[in-house]
C-alpha cells in the first residue's frame, strides 16, 4: 500500500492553524488509484458545544456546487437534448432583449450567450458581492439577482441588467452556473436537486449531498466561523434546513467522502465501477481549458498559468509540487477545497468552514501531499 511520509507536518501545520484561531477544524482526505490514502478529521465541528470535527462532518461547500452542476449540463449535453453551441435565449425567451454596457452605454450583443459561455464563466454576466468595482456588479449588489427567492425571478431580474462583457471574450466569475443550474431544471422538467439525485448522487453513492441538511444530520453540520473563531453560522440554525433556492452555483453542502467519488468519476473520465455515467469525451472537454486565447484565471508575465475547464480550472504549466499541467481545482467561499492531478491519479479534498475565504490550507498541505506519497 501507500503511505504519506509528510502526514505528521501535514497534521502540525492543521493543528497550528486550529491554535491560531484561524479555523475551528478540517478533514483531509487523499486518495491515489482511487485507494484513501489519508481520511484524517481535525479540530472542532463546533466549538461552542465542543463537538469534534468527524470525516463523516458536513460541509457547506458553496462554489465547489458550480462542478457538480457543470456535470449535470453535460449529461444533458451526452443526451443530446442542449448543445454546448445553444443560444441559451432558446431556454431563457426572459433574455432576448440583453444588453451589454460599453463606455457607459448599453449596446448591442455581437454574439449570443452560450451553454459553453455559462459553462466556462464567459457569459458577461456579473456576480455582485465584492468581486472589483465593475459597474455592472455594483447593479447586482443594489438589487442581488440571488436574493430573490426562485430561478424565475432570478432570471426575470438579471433580464433588467446588461452584461459587463460581450459574450464569450472574457474570462469573469459569474452567476452562469446558477444561470445554467435553471437551464437544466427547465430542460429536464425537474427540480435542480432532483435532477442531481437522479443522475448524479444515487449512481456515485453520495448519500450525504443535498441542497437541504435533514433534521436527522443537524448533529454532523459544521458551524461556520469568522476570523479568531468568531461564529457566522451555527450548525443549529442554519438556512440549509429550510427549502430554498436550489442555488446551482453555491447551494449544496456535502462531505468528503461523498465529494470524492464525484472527482474520482471526473479523474475516471465519466466511468465509476464499469458504469459509464457520461461519455468520457465529454469529460476531456471539460477537463481542457475552454477560454478564449489570453484569458486565464491566472495569467502572469509568462503567459497563463491556470486556465478553467467546463466546470473547474486547468493547470496550464508544470509549478512542480504546486502541481501539473492538466491538474483541476476548484473551491468554495466557505474555504472547501477540491484538487485532482490525472498525472498523479490522484485527488485531494481538504475542508474547513471559515469566512473570508482562506486558500492557505491547500497551497501549503498539497506540496507536503504531492511530494510525500510512497510505496511501503
Amino acid at each position: 500500500g501507500q503511505n504519506l511520509e509528510n502526514q505528521t507536518k501535514i497534521d502540525d501545520y492543521i493543528k497550528s492553524q486550529i491554535k491560531a484561531r484561524e479555523i475551528s477544524g478540517a478533514v483531509v482526505m487523499v486518495t491515489q488509484h482511487q485507494k484513501t490514502i489519508v481520511h484524517k478529521s481535525y479540530g472542532l465541528q463546533d466549538v461552542e458545544d465542543k463537538i469534534k470535527m468527524d470525516t463523516a462532518s458536513i460541509f457547506r461547500i458553496y462554489s465547489m456546487s458550480k462542478p457538480i452542476t457543470s456535470l449535470a449540463a453535460m449529461i444533458l449535453v451526452d443526451r443530446d437534448e442542449i448543445s454546448l453551441e445553444d443560444d441559451i435565449v432558446k431556454y431563457f425567451p426572459e433574455l432576448k432583449n440583453i444588453k451589454v454596457l460599453q463606455n457607459k452605454k448599453n449596446v448591442r450583443l455581437k454574439n449570443k450567450i452560450t451553454v459553453r459561455d455559462l459553462l466556462r464563466h464567459t457569459s458577461g454576466f456579473g456576480y455582485g458581492y465584492s468581486l472589483g468595482n465593475d459597474p455592472v456588479d455594483k447593479m447586482y449588489n443594489k438589487k442581488h439577482p440571488l436574493s430573490v427567492g426562485s430561478y424565475e425571478k432570478m432570471i426575470q431580474r438579471l433580464a433588467t441588467y446588461p452584461l459587463n462583457s460581450q459574450p464569450g471574450e472574457k474570462y469573469k466569475y459569474s452567476l452562469s452556473v446558477d444561470v445554467l443550474g435553471c437551464l437544466i431544471s427547465r430542460v429536464s422538467k425537474m427540480s435542480l436537486g432532483e435532477f442531481f439525485k437522479i443522475n448524479i448522487f444515487k449512481p456515485l453513492g453520495m448519500t450525504d449531498t443535498d441542497f437541504i441538511l435533514p433534521e436527522s444530520k443537524v448533529e454532523r453540520f459544521c458551524s461556520y466561523y469568522e476570523k479568531n473563531l468568531k461564529l457566522k453560522q451555527s450548525y443549529k440554525n442554519s438556512t440549509y434546513t429550510n427549502k430554498r433556492m436550489e442555488s446551482g452555483g453555491g447551494g449544496l453542502i456535502s462531505t468528503s467522502s461523498d465529494y470524492v467519488k464525484f472527482c474520482h468519476l471526473i479523474l475516471n473520465n465519466g466511468i465509476l465501477n464499469g458504469d459509464t455515467i457520461i461519455n468520457p469525451k465529454l469529460v476531456a472537454e471539460m477537463s481542457k481549458n475552454q477560454l478564449p486565447k489570453g484569458e486565464g484565471v491566472y495569467k502572469n508575465k509568462n503567459g497563463i498559468g491556470i486556465g478553467f475547464g467546463l466546470g473547474f480550472s486547468v493547470y496550464m504549466k508544470e509549478w512542480g509540487k504546486q502541481g501539473h499541467p492538466g491538474d483541476l481545482s476548484w473551491s468554495g467561499i466557505g474555504s472547501t477545497h477540491f484538487y485532482i492531478s490525472p498525472k498523479e491519479d490522484l485527488v485531494i479534498i481538504i475542508m474547513s468552514q471559515r469566512a473570508p475565504f482562506s486558500n492557505k490550507l491547500l497551497n501549503t498541505l498539497k506540496p507536503l501531499i504531492l511530494g510525500g506519497i510512497t510505496e511501503n
